[in-house]
């Protein structure tokens, strides 16, 4: 181990171990989740959010009558897809009242993009994804579907082809479309997030146009994640769903996800799939059998959902006004890094969701995968979790998606302890600057 470093995270004989117990395919999905979810082990849960609680836990939402405790329909009890279809309606300013019948029920959203890459893909059949995008999906599709993710690459920087940063045009999709189909890849699909992750971008409505015609005139379905479109904390941004277009290119080939991220109750563990082909809701109800939500907490969900005036009047501005000042305290504490250890920390300045995107690849020399790593795994030292631009896809070294959703003094904690991580950082750039100098 060179000066110091922070140690691997698993050993060659931890490997061995693994590749004469499984099988090839369980190696492959071992390995991959150790290297890019090595640091789920430090996550702790969901913390108790006192503004939710007082909902969750009043008598009533306890209820439990007999048929929720038996098999429920495997797209979801009616009576949750009924609120479902009215709260999508209402949140997503659809034009036109949705229908419970183009709702399902599993019990996460991986789970949903799961089931609906095996129903529209064939093995090694492809998907289109912007990078950077969230790496659950890449675990999903690797560990059960056979479903290649053909990454997107936008750039931080501004070129000739570049007008803003991390801008998805459609001379990229076009082009990655093209270069998949002469190596003989059959692309079926385009994936989105909007808000994204971890970018925390929201499209706008007519680049959304764009990229649905886009779909459409290549006869793609449109896989849409809009998980974070409750936390947009923001009030100048405006968040448009795809269900709010007045008419979609290709309605049958467009598909919505939504879960429980913008409650922060991830514990309840479901996800929604909104499409208007009957013919996916047939192929997806038979993967309620292993991926269904318990009727207790779809009662639960039930309640939540349907109580609109306490989420308009009491959770979402509570929940934004939280977000607004976390965001401004790490932004203001990132300026202050900034003129303490005299380098710049470029970052992604937004409006909505958990995260920031941030560029650390002055702390790394070289500026490499192998570094962005090491640094990761400072951070891991300190008992932080961000995630890194590796894990995202994302081609350029030394990126990382730092969460602030938390509460004052453990943000304050977290600050401290990632101002001691980049101290140490750059201590160790400077003494391998030093030896690389002594050694040339």
């Amino acid at each position: 181990m060179q000066r110091d470093q922070p140690g691997a995270q698993q050993s060659d004989s931890e490997a061995t171990f693994l590749s004469q117990t499984l099988s090839n395919r369980g190696v492959k999905i071992s390995t991959f989740y150790y290297s890019n979810f090595q640091d789920y082990e430090a996550y702790q849960g969901d913390r108790y959010h006192t503004v939710l609680n007082s909902l969750l836990c009043q008598n009533d939402m306890n209820y439990i009558e007999e048929p929720l405790l038996q098999y429920p329909d495997w797209r979801g009890h009616p009576f949750l897809r009924a609120e479902v279809a009215k709260f999508l309606s209402y949140y997503c300013g659809s034009p036109i009242r949705l229908n419970l019948r183009n709702v399902v029920l599993l019990n996460s959203c991986c789970a949903v993009f799961s089931a609906l890459a095996m129903v529209l893909c064939d093995p090694e059949d492809a998907v289109l994804v912007p990078t950077p995008f969230h790496s659950g999906f890449l675990f999903s599709a690797q560990m059960y579907t056979q479903v290649e993710l053909i990454p997107v690459h936008v750039g931080s920087e501004i070129t000739n082809t570049n007008t803003q940063p991390f801008e998805l045009m459609i001379g990229k999709l076009e082009q990655a479309l093209l270069e998949a189909k002469t190596k003989n890849k059959k692309v079926k699909g385009l994936l989105l997030a909007n808000p994204q992750n971890p970018l925390g971008e929201v499209n706008m409505k007519e680049s959304l146009k764009e990229y649905l015609k886009f779909a459409k005139r290549n006869e793609l379905h449109v896989i849409i994640d809009e998980t974070y479109m409750l936390s947009v904390f923001d009030e100048t941004i405006i968040f448009h769903s795809v269900l709010s277009l007045e008419s979609l290119p290709d309605p049958n080939r467009t598909h919505v996800i939504w879960g429980s991220k913008d409650f922060g109750i991830t514990g309840f563990r479901f996800g929604i799939l909104y499409t208007h082909n009957d013919d996916v809701v047939s192929a997806m109800t038979p993967f309620g059998y292993l991926h269904s939500v318990s009727g207790i907490t779809q009662y639960k969900l039930r309640r939540l959902l349907g109580d609109r005036d306490w989420i308009n009047r009491v959770y979402l501005p509570i929940n934004h006004s939280r977000l607004q000042e976390a965001y401004g305290y790490v932004i203001k504490r990132l300026h202050e890094l900034e003129e303490q250890f005299g380098f710049k920390i470029t970052f992604r300045s937004i409006g909505c969701g958990l995260y920031i995107w941030i560029n650390l690849k002055r702390l790394l020399e070289p500026c490499t995968f192998e570094e962005e790593l090491v640094l990761h795994r400072r951070f891991l030292d300190h008992k932080l979790i961000l995630s890194r631009g590796k894990s995202y896809m994302f081609k350029e070294p030394g990126w990382f998606r730092l969460m602030f959703a938390e509460h004052s003094q453990r943000l304050r904690e977290a600050m401290d302890r990632f101002g001691q991580a980049i101290e140490e950082q750059k201590q160790y750039w400077i003494q391998k600057m030093l030896e690389d100098e002594v050694t040339s």
